[in-house]
């Protein structure tokens, strides 16, 4: 169950910066075609296509240190933010990727074999200062969105992140409001079964409150009055989700 931040819905390193180059040229099949995206500018996300995934230290390593299963609790398939890629030492190729797993700021390498590479266009950045969530498409601004925020005592943690869920409510003045928007984070102050019920994951969602925009008033969500939700109903799951200080 998703575990929210907000009394009843859970932190980040940055994203790796590797340089890479810019590549022209169409995409081969198969596996050249998975080197192809990973050697352009392309933000990428990675869809397993086996039903558990093995997450290892590093590339070719005999063992997983994890197992991660393909979906969510929702049965939506997952789409796992990619840093970067590498080869082991017999050329096979192997992709780092964000996971969603309590604590924050988890990495791990995954058989390429074992996931689609798809780029992805969207992005959703949450301004803390200005408390104010902005959605693009590419470059350009589909939607500008005020939002409240963490309180003092439990912050919204700044990071990187991405969609890790998306789910309709139909209880538009329940604690989630009409949708959530369920992230691939956590709370940086709530410990998880202690302070929590659970894991304290972060999440986007409604509240049938309007005046929580622009305050900080959650346990470290982010608030959408349920009014200006349609804004954000269609994000793409996989989605990068930045949340600057």
């Amino acid at each position: 169950m998703l575990a929210s931040c907000d009394g009843g819905v859970g932190r980040v390193a940055e994203r790796e910066v590797v340089p890479v180059p810019h590549v022209r040229g169409t995409p081969a099949p198969g596996d050249a075609a998975e080197r192809w995206l990973l050697a352009s500018s392309k933000e990428l996300v990675a869809i397993p296509d086996v039903g558990s995934l093995g997450i290892h230290v590093e590339p070719g390593t005999e063992r997983p240190f994890l197992h991660l299963g393909s979906s969510n609790p929702w049965g939506q398939r997952l789409r796992l933010s990619v840093l970067r890629g590498a080869t082991d030492e017999t050329g096979e190729l192997w992709v780092r990727v964000r996971l969603p797993i309590w604590p924050n700021g988890q990495r791990g390498w995954v058989d390429a074999s074992d996931v689609r590479l798809v780029p992805t266009r969207e992005r959703l950045v949450v301004d803390l200062s200005d408390r104010r969530l902005t959605r693009f498409h590419g470059r350009r601004v589909i939607d500008r969105i005020p939002v409240g925020v963490g309180a003092a005592p439990t912050p919204t943690p700044p990071g990187r992140y991405f969609v890790w869920a998306r789910v309709a409510t139909g209880r538009p003045s329940g604690p989630y409001g009409s949708f959530i928007l369920g992230l691939s984070g956590f709370s940086d102050t709530l410990e998880p079964w202690s302070d929590w019920p659970g894991e304290p994951r972060l999440a986007i969602h409604g509240t049938d409150d309007p005046s929580d925009a622009g305050r900080a008033v959650s346990n470290g969500c982010i608030r959408v009055p349920n009014a200006l939700l349609h804004g954000l109903r269609d994000v793409p799951m996989g989605t990068p989700v930045v949340i600057r200080p």
